[in-house]
């Protein structure tokens, strides 16, 4: 592959995860973990890329993102992938991208106008499915054309920060004064890219296709430099969103989120400009995200329901995504939680396994165990979400299962059936199963 389409490669992947919630998630840890930044960010970083990085290289080492569910019957592959594309396409991604753009980029512009409001949505949504509609031109709009730019901006808002920051790096707060790091992992965790990055190997895949590398080894191979690329470039923006929100205390005190941090620190950089140069940002973020995820969504779709094409796909997924948009986004947040996190526990064990798999004797009991486990405790952690554990048993589980108040619940239970299902794997123990190594 040339040098100039490996570095469009990796542009694109880095700003296909590069949404509104990376930029918005750091500031607000940096504010709050003050002088404990260091630790809290090198705890976010291995809970949100650190996940993100593990399930490319799972991808890239098995061959491609329709392998990674080998060990399960085509019917459950099915429903895995139609239910992540729609989590990560209309249901969720997309709308949400469209509103969050709207809130941190335009409301300072714009104002609360419902018409303004409902005709950025549609305008920024009809944007993104005009540039999905041609899956071959997709590396070169974002690697080439949009991410260079988006890059440019935020390597001038870091520089500014740096040179300029507004405050001193006050004393941390809350659970970042004693538990930092594990905070720090906590919210990189809740991020929930590890989910797009299943969804993306897709349309990596595709589109080292389309630059003319078909075979498996080509495919892994390059999927994996670009995961690295993206990786190298997200722990960059983080750093600087997090210095950026450590010195922020003096201009967003006690904000509500890490974009009101953002807006009033390039507010205060760049002056009436600023605001100009944010809405940019944040439209380029998500427009490259959206790109991705839909474009991924209708390579998956046409491949099952070859009936339709591609590009049929494209319009019914964006034309989907407009619709819910309008609901808004805490509704948006309260219906699809739930799913999420039922969703992810299990995206994360097939993740681990496919990651094991060449040491493993019957990899498919591992899968079953961890998988099965996952599925449990992530349906606990999807129905405390939306009130359906009674009190008194969520009482207990807070007080005797780790993590369980932070939605994580399944993961020390996880662990436990992971290393149970290597030793039944590894042992032969339990019903047979087919070697799928």
């Amino acid at each position: 592959m040339k040098n100039t389409d490996i570095i469009a490669l990796g542009l694109m992947t880095f700003s296909l995860f590069l949404g509104a919630g990376n930029l918005i998630f750091p500031p607000m840890i940096g504010q709050m973990a003050g002088d404990n930044t260091l630790t809290a960010g090198l705890g976010f970083i291995i809970g949100d890329i650190g996940l993100t990085l593990l399930a490319l290289i799972a991808i890239s080492r098995i061959g491609g993102p329709d392998k990674i569910l080998q060990d399960f019957p085509n019917s459950i592959q099915n429903l895995f992938w139609t239910t992540l594309f729609i989590i990560i396409g209309p249901a969720f991604v997309l709308p949400r991208a469209s509103i969050v753009t709207y809130e941190i980029g335009l409301h300072p512009i714009l104002g609360d106008s419902p018409i303004a409001f409902h005709s950025f949505v549609f305008i920024f949504l009809a944007t993104g499915m005009l540039l999905t509609l041609n899956p071959k031109r997709i590396v070169d709009t974002i690697g080439k054309w949009m991410t260079p730019v988006l890059l440019l901006l935020l390597t001038t808002i870091a520089v500014a920060t740096i040179l300029s920051p507004h405050s001193a790096i006050e004393p941390a707060r809350g659970s970042y004064i004693n538990h930092a790091f594990s905070e720090g992992i906590i919210q990189g965790y809740l991020t929930m890219d590890a989910l797009g990055a299943l969804g993306f190997g897709w349309i990596l895949a595709a589109a080292i296709r389309n630059l003319g590398y078909t075979s498996n080894k080509e495919i892994s191979r390059y999927t994996a430099i670009a995961g690295v690329s993206a990786a190298t470039g997200m722990i960059l923006v983080y750093c600087a969103m997090l210095y950026l929100g450590a010195t922020s205390y003096g201009i967003a005190p006690n904000a509500g989120n890490g974009g009101h941090i953002l807006s009033a620190y390039v507010s205060q950089l760049f002056g009436p400009f600023g605001v100009t140069v944010l809405a940019i940002v944040f439209i380029l973020a998500c427009m490259t995200t959206c790109i991705g995820v839909s474009g991924a969504g209708a390579e998956y779709f046409h491949k099952i329901v070859p009936g339709f094409s591609y590009r049929h796909f494209v319009i019914i997924i964006f034309s989907s995504a407009s619709i819910v948009a309008t609901i808004g986004l805490e509704k948006l947040i309260g219906i699809t939680l739930p799913i999420i996190l039922l969703f992810y526990p299990v995206a994360i064990a097939v993740i681990l396994i496919t990651l094991i798999r060449p040491w493993l004797a019957q990899p498919q009991k591992a899968t079953y165990i961890l998988s099965s486990t996952a599925l449990t405790f992530g349906l606990l952690d999807g129905a405390m979400a939306i009130g359906l554990v009674p009190k008194p048993v969520s009482m207990w589980l807070n007080n005797h299962l780790p993590l369980f108040d932070s939605g994580m619940g399944w993961v020390i239970p996880g662990c436990i059936a992971l290393i149970t299902g290597i030793a039944c794997s590894q042992l032969g123990l339990g019903s047979n199963a087919n070697n799928t190594n």
